[in-house]
């Protein structure tokens, strides 16, 4: 674990918790501060704070409905994002975040408490085996290690009778590789559209130029305006091929969104239901498709 210094925001509600994890962080070799432990008698609190959160270098922020509503933890979120920080923020419980705060990848221990100590536990460095000690906090915040929910699952063997497996919800999302390989079809697509785009574009330019040189000569066996025909027709294939990279174009950022998305899913599979699932995937389908 580096000395680096990790100062703990949180709110007064959410006291209890904040402390009993900084005292496991702190006995797993952890550099952290946190205003309870840190002020000494007769110190300014206002100063003691600032000073703290001006030498840390890492920021955890606890989150809560009582902290996102807390005026001094919001000023101590903008300090660490205006002087970037390491952001380590850590969801104990259900709350609407400020948009500022809504793009920042949080730790669930409120959903996901296995996940969310092993995301922690790697960002600070600290040991896999350490996440016991985390553990001993969850029930601070009701928490308690869930039992991975299962789903039945009915396939069809090669007699068609209906065989009915236990998986993970998570098995039945489509997988990260599937929506790597999506974009990669896509970014491929484009890169053919374009190929075709010069390609026709290259042979407009020819044509019409061979029209305008052999406009007066017996060489040009066809009439004018049907070789001004054609050339348009084939100016309208690249503004096809156009909109068709555009709309991978769009597909891909709406893919990377889907990534996003099933993170936030993953973090709370536990809660899935089978219609959530079918509407995840549906949603990528339709992303696949041209």
């Amino acid at each position: 674990m580096s000395a680096e210094t990790i100062f703990v925001s949180y709110s007064s509600k959410d006291r209890p918790f904040a402390l009993g994890l900084v005292k496991e962080l702190q006995s797993l070799g952890a550099n952290v501060w946190i205003d309870q432990l840190g002020i000494g008698l007769g110190e300014n609190w206002d100063n003691a704070i600032e000073e703290a959160l001006e030498k840390s270098e890492t920021f955890m922020l606890i989150l809560s409905p009582t902290s996102v509503e807390s005026p001094n933890v919001q000023d101590e979120v903008s300090i660490a994002i205006n002087t970037n920080k390491k952001m380590v923020p850590i969801l104990i419980e259900e709350c609407k975040l400020p948009m500022r705060w809504q793009r920042r990848q949080y730790a669930d221990l409120a959903n996901n408490p296995d996940k969310a100590i092993h995301d922690i536990l790697t960002f600070l460095g600290l040991q896999e085996k350490a996440s016991a000690s985390l553990k001993k906090v969850l029930s601070l915040i009701g928490v308690s290690e869930a039992p991975q929910k299962v789903v039945k699952k009915v396939t069809e063997d090669a007699t068609g009778k209906e065989i009915e497996t236990e998986v993970n919800p998570e098995d039945l999302l489509v997988s990260d590789a599937e929506i790597e390989r999506a974009i990669a079809m896509h970014k491929k697509g484009i890169s053919k559209n374009w190929q075709m785009t010069v390609i026709t574009a290259t042979i407009s330019v020819v044509l019409s130029v061979l029209i305008f040189v052999f406009r007066d000569s017996k060489a040009l066996t066809i009439e004018p305006l049907y070789a001004i025909i054609c050339c348009l027709s084939i100016n309208l294939l690249s503004v096809r091929l156009y909109g068709s990279m555009k709309k991978r174009l769009r597909n891909i950022d709406l893919i990377e969104l889907l990534k996003l998305k099933r993170e936030r899913l993953t973090r709370v599979v536990n809660k899935l239901s089978n219609k959530e699932i079918d509407d995840f995937n549906n949603e990528f389908y339709n992303y696949i498709t041209i």
